[in-house]
């Protein structure tokens, strides 16, 4: 596990990013429009509909161009507002988050 406290990720560099990301919790599955990402996490539109509370556990499916094959990303919900969530992975991601190499 990376040794970077949860406030240094927060605190990383956020660059803006237009795609779309799938943010599933249990039986529950909602497309939301990115807003911006970082190493420790994103930011979303919050999407109609969108029941999500602070500190809940998701899953993010993100998609990138053509792909069919999603990358998966555990995160907790960091905050949420009327028009917005913020999503802090529980590791380090790549910009976008990209598989591993094989």
């Amino acid at each position: 596990m990376n040794a970077v406290s949860h406030s240094e990720r927060r605190d990383a560099e956020r660059a803006p990013y237009a795609s779309r990301v799938m943010i599933v919790r249990g039986e529950s599955a909602w497309f939301a429009q990115l807003l911006d990402l970082s190493e420790g996490g994103c930011g979303v539109f919050r999407p109609d509909g969108c029941t999500l509370v602070e500190d809940e556990l998701v899953r993010l499916f993100f998609y990138h161009g053509e792909e069919v094959t999603a990358v998966i990303v555990p995160a907790r919900v960091a905050r949420v507002t009327d028009g917005q969530i913020g999503l802090e992975y529980h590791e380090p991601q790549s910009v976008p988050p990209s598989r591993p190499a094989e």
